[in-house]
């Protein structure tokens, strides 16, 4: 709008100082509207600003919130599941039942006692001969 063309009027008789007024009139009008739309580009840039920082605070916040909300469901989880299994553990005892870690704990007893009495047989034949029992 810098380039704003004086109005030309032919045939017409205009006091210099009409004139004059006018074109003042004109760039001032020019110069508000420049003004305005700098304004009108500056408030818009920092809406937007403002309202991409909301936007990402809101998506920090919800991330947070998944992250929390995970970590106590996984805590839950573990406690959850470390009551249910004592209390399995304590419900198999008064049965006289063992649980899975007694009975791997037996069997991996078994089985040393059962390589040690196959290395006290071959020591008695006087072999270097080892059986080994699979484990």
């Amino acid at each position: 709008m810098k380039n704003v063309k004086k109005p030309v009027l032919k045939n017409v008789a205009l006091p210099e100082i009409v004139a004059t007024s006018l074109d003042d009139a004109l760039k001032s009008a020019t110069e508000k509207v420049e003004v305005l739309s700098a304004d009108a580009k500056s408030m818009a840039t920092k809406v937007e600003k403002q309202v991409r920082t909301a936007a990402n605070r809101l998506n920090v916040d919800v991330n947070k919130a998944r992250r929390d909300a995970t970590r106590f469901a996984e805590d839950l989880t573990k406690k959850v599941n470390g009551t249910v299994e004592v209390l399995i553990a304590n419900t198999l005892h008064r049965f006289n039942v063992p649980t899975r870690r007694e009975l791997k704990d037996l069997t991996a007893k078994v089985d040393h006692l059962g390589r040690k009495i196959d290395d006290l047989r071959a020591a008695r034949r006087g072999g270097p001969k080892r059986t080994r029992r699979a484990a």
